[in-house]
């Protein structure tokens, strides 16, 4: 009778183990546009070869897929690309970001598509499927919002974002954010540069890296003048303005210092120039990845270089070496004073913020039952309480910026 009933109590075991094991098979409701990108299964999951495999996460090899983009049930391409996993922590989470490469080998050199209707930008070399990077799991909107709070206001580079669902080999994988990737072919498909003539820099601004070109330059005009002069001096500041775009730096910082990109400085900090256009020779400055912002467990946390506030962390003091210059001189401290409170008064208005944070919020609503069934991730109320965190960030944030910068 024992051996029955422990036999009996296997049965149901293994039976609701296989049950629980069982796929879940899912299919997006039509509200977003739809990206199915196709690629032979060994790239994914081989021992050798597979991007999936955590030996092969960071590698950055490329492999051949092709990409089919619907919106509203119309095919609007269909295309052979090049793919890789993409993004630095991130690569570790179930929920993988993907990079989309156009190459002559593969097909078309490029993409020519205004995948951002509002962006100018209709030619695109790459573009990225991101999870959401360290945001996966949690609001999945807060780098894209930060994006479109900022989006032609803020004088700086940014990447441009879209949602869409993504299945990989026909099976669904969730909400993914379409975002531009900035590198050199960005610069020379917005702005007419020639990308072989970009400086793409990032990290700290005294020991900078070339993400693209070279970091020579930067290093023998616009770090050797700060060494060599004072910039309370109104005439080397005068010159100094000559080498970078001062209002692109003033947007650069204000928005970081405000969001409280805890990433920042050093990490998520790049900035670029064409060293021959006309037009585009002074160093300008990009936002990106604020992934550890908008969080309220930061909301007393403010660092403005040696204006104000404590570092988030010393080693990263060279974040600011050339805001710490500049401020010294009277001409800039104003400026930047007065254009960080029209950021708060504007840019960061409270419900302005709000309005742009449910929008992102509802465009994907309705989809984000089944991206919680696909990664199990957060239940909806608990999103939508996490969603309601990022406007009571910026609501408290709102008033305790405007004090300090109406204080200094």
């Amino acid at each position: 009778m024992r051996n029955t009933i422990l036999l009996i109590g296997a049965i149901i075991l293994l039976t609701f183990y296989f049950c629980e094991k069982e796929p879940i098979f899912l299919k997006d409701n039509g509200t977003l546009p739809v990206v199915r990108l196709s690629i032979d299964e060994k790239y994914l999951w081989s021992p050798d070869s597979g991007l999936y495999i955590k030996e092969n996460y960071y590698q950055k090899w490329e492999f051949p897929a092709k990409i089919e983009y619907t919106e509203d049930g119309e095919q609007i391409f269909f295309e052979d690309v090049g793919f890789r996993i993409k993004g630095r922590g991130s690569r570790r989470k179930s929920m993988k970001s993907f990079g989309i490469y156009w190459r002559e080998e593969y097909g078309n050199k490029n993409l020519q598509y205004p995948m951002f209707p509002e962006n100018q930008t209709i030619k695109f070399k790459r573009l990225l499927l991101r999870n959401s990077g360290n945001d996966f799991g949690e609001s999945h909107i807060k780098d894209g919002a930060i994006s479109l709070i900022i989006k032609n206001i803020a004088n700086v580079e940014y990447r441009d974002y879209k949602p869409c669902v993504l299945y990989l080999n026909d099976d669904y994988w969730g909400i993914y954010n379409i975002r531009e990737m900035i590198t050199p072919h960005h610069f020379d498909y917005r702005y007419g540069v020639d990308d072989d003539n970009v400086d793409l820099l990032e990290g700290s601004e005294i020991h900078p890296v070339a993400d693209d070109g070279s970091i020579d330059d930067f290093e023998n005009e616009v770090i050797k003048f700060i060494t060599e002069n004072d910039l309370d001096d109104q005439e080397n500041y005068n010159t100094f303005s000559d080498l970078i775009d001062i209002e692109s730096y003033m947007d650069y910082i204000i928005v970081n210092s405000y969001i409280c990109n805890s990433d920042w400085p050093v990490g998520n900090a790049k900035w670029w120039r064409d060293k021959t256009s006309q037009n585009y020779t002074k160093w300008r400055w990009i936002v990106y990845d604020a992934d550890w912002s908008f969080d309220l467990k930061n909301i007393d946390k403010v660092w403005i270089g040696d204006l104000y506030g404590k570092p988030y962390d010393d080693a990263r003091k060279d974040g600011f070496y050339i805001f710490n210059n500049l401020v010294k001189n009277e001409e800039f401290k104003r400026r930047f004073l007065n254009r960080y409170l029209f950021f708060i008064e504007n840019v960061f208005e409270k419900d302005r913020v709000e309005a742009i944070i449910k929008d992102s919020q509802s465009r994907i609503e309705a989809e984000y039952l089944n991206h919680q069934m696909k990664w199990d991730v957060l239940p909806k109320n608990k999103w939508n309480d996490l969603i309601d965190e990022l406007i009571e960030f910026n609501d408290k944030r709102h008033d305790l910026m405007k004090e300090i910068i109406e204080s200094l």
